[in-house]
């Protein structure tokens, strides 16, 4: 289940509890032990662990949900992470690659392929059951070549063709060697309802038009329409939004999800998922805030969680503080433009990038958050021993001088910047890089957006410098955004030597030789600069002490495992 405005980038999810939290709780009675057998065996209780709660967070409102268009961090994370499956997932504990809606998989020894073999019994949480027709749906939109795809495009564009063995069983090929595929493909590979999603399609056409086949252009066209709703899924949860009815997403105020009572995952294994809901508030951070203080939610990210415990005694009672990091959890940077000139020269790249202060950026983000110079999680076999670039502006001069801009000579550097709005630790940037700009000469340009306007400037490319929070892939592969043919090379930089060694890397299968070509590569772009890397966030929140079993993971802040006390939760 996975993984970045700020709120949304940190896995905002918060838990609904009311006025008057609780922090003295018991343990989950034991299944059959003594007195607490009728407890257990009543339908408050599944494997032994109370069910119930509505777990909920705040920020900020998606635009699509759709599973197979959606490439939004805040649809993905807090979303169809609940509604939809793929064939394989990450253990929230430990971190190892386990079967999801694939009871099994199989990899080839030459790596170049992998059995799954797809679960018996599951059902849609409409109650329907799950075919290979279903699971072929997104790879059969993909291969039309019609549909602009979301994030599942990462499982179709490492597979090369399909091969049906039987009704349980596919053989996926993939496009060359890559030592994540597996992952990459059975993580990415979400399933949704094909029949939801042709019938939704049927309703859009006008009386007496034939219906478009579903690799054709119009029937992609009229898909992609489809963004406030994501059908039956197989996950945990489910959200009911017809159209035109009374649906649980209220646009601009929540979203409610519901318990998907077909989930096979609460079968296998009892005392998972026991919320009986996820609601999502769309809230800004004055907003969470508030409601933090109020009482009306239990689970705080707002990055000043510390702060306002040491002025709120209730808050510090009530809650403890959490710090920590995730594998999707990736970095802030201001990719530069290198198809736009001056920014194809690199002194102009490294001249600018000094302008940014890492280590105030570093504190701006809070306690745990470390200055970047690779993309990369810092501490792993791959991270450069390599210094940030300095905060630096009266070298920056001399540097732009050196590349034919003075401002004393009336040749001063124009740029544009765009940044997102929204975020408190945006602004707090552009602030500061303003200020050093000015100082260095720079005649600069801000164009702060909200995400849609943001997507749209990023697209025109009349920019010079594109500030961002930049997730990771959480199996660590840089290439996207590194290589020139990436599909996160915002910048377009192109390098020979950069291209061989992301190349190299990916189809490297020892994992000491593949760290080495990494830092290679990162100590290459650390001397090109096409990006401005900036710093690693950490994520800080304040959790209520009445909710037990959730901790944080490789993937983040998972509830897979939580539950809360009957005495505490909300419905």
């Amino acid at each position: 289940m996975r993984p970045l405005p700020i709120a949304a980038a940190l896995f905002v999810v918060v838990l609904v509890v009311g006025i008057g939290l609780r922090s003295v709780l018991q343990d989950p009675p034991a299944a059959g032990a003594g007195g607490d057998a009728a407890a257990s065996a009543s339908p408050r209780y599944l494997g032994g662990v109370p069910q119930g709660h509505v777990y909920t967070g705040f920020a900020d409102e998606p635009s699509d949900v759709n599973p197979y268009t959606s490439n939004g961090l805040s649809s993905k994370r807090l979303v169809i992470a609940y509604t939809h499956e793929g064939l394989l997932d990450i253990d929230p504990t430990s971190g190892a690659l386990r079967p999801a809606l694939a009871e099994s998989y199989e990899v080839a020894a030459d790596g170049r392929s992998c059995l799954f073999t797809l679960r018996d019994g599951v059902r849609f949480a409409d109650g329907s059951p799950l075919t290979m027709e279903d699971v072929l749906f997104g790879y059969e939109l993909h291969q039309a070549k019609h549909l602009t795809m979301g994030f599942v495009a990462d499982a179709y564009a490492r597979v090369e063709r399909v091969e049906v063995v039987d009704p349980r069983r596919l053989r996926v090929h993939f496009r060359g060697v890559h030592y994540a595929a597996t992952r990459i493909v059975g993580e990415a590979w979400l399933v949704g309802q094909k029949r939801f999603f042709v019938e939704r399609v049927r309703s859009m056409l006008a009386p007496g038009e034939a219906m478009p086949e579903v690799g054709s252009a119009q029937f992609a066209t009229l898909l992609h329409r489809i963004d406030h709703e994501c059908g039956p899924g197989t996950g945990p949860y489910e959200l009911r939004n017809p159209p035109g009815g009374k649906g649980d997403w209220r646009l601009r105020h929540d979203l409610l999800l519901v318990r998907n009572e077909h989930c096979w995952r609460r079968q296998v294994a009892p005392g998972t998922w026991n919320f009986a809901g996820v609601r999502q508030l769309w809230r800004d951070g004055a907003g969470g805030q508030n409601a933090l203080l109020l009482g009306e939610i239990d689970w705080y990210p707002g990055g000043n969680g510390e702060a306002l415990q040491a002025q709120y005694p209730n808050l510090q009672r009530d809650y403890q503080r959490l710090v920590y990091d995730y594998d999707s959890l990736g970095v802030f940077r201001c990719v530069w433009n290198c198809e736009r000139p001056p920014f194809d020269d690199v002194r102009v790249r490294k001249a600018v990038g000094m302008l940014f202060d890492r280590t105030e950026i570093a504190r701006i983000l809070g306690s745990g958050a470390k200055p970047a110079v690779a993309h990369a999680k810092p501490g792993r076999p791959e991270y450069p021993d390599l210094l940030p670039l300095p905060f630096d502006p009266a070298a920056a001069r001399r540097l732009l001088r050196e590349a034919g801009f003075d401002p004393a000579a009336g040749k001063p550097l124009h740029m544009v910047l765009v940044a997102m709005e929204g975020s408190e630790a945006h602004r707090r940037m552009v602030e500061s890089f303003t200020a050093a700009a000015a100082t260095a000469g720079i005649q600069l340009e801000i164009r702060g957006r909200e995400q849609s306007g943001f997507i749209l400037e990023k697209k025109k490319r009349e920019w010079h410098g594109l500030l961002v929070q930049q997730g990771f892939r959480p199996w660590g592969d840089p290439y996207d955004f590194l290589h020139g043919e990436g599909r996160d090379n915002e910048g377009r930089w192109r390098h020979p030597e950069a291209d061989r060694l992301a190349s190299a890397a990916r189809a490297e299968l020892d994992a000491g030789k593949r760290a080495e070509l990494w830092r290679q590569l990162h100590t290459l772009v650390h001397e090109q600069q096409p990006v401005a890397l900036l710093a690693h966030p950490v994520v800080s929140v304040l959790l209520a002490k009445h909710v037990r079993a959730l901790e944080p993971g490789p993937a983040g802040l998972i509830p897979e495992r939580a539950w809360v006390a009957p005495a505490d939760q909300r419905r």
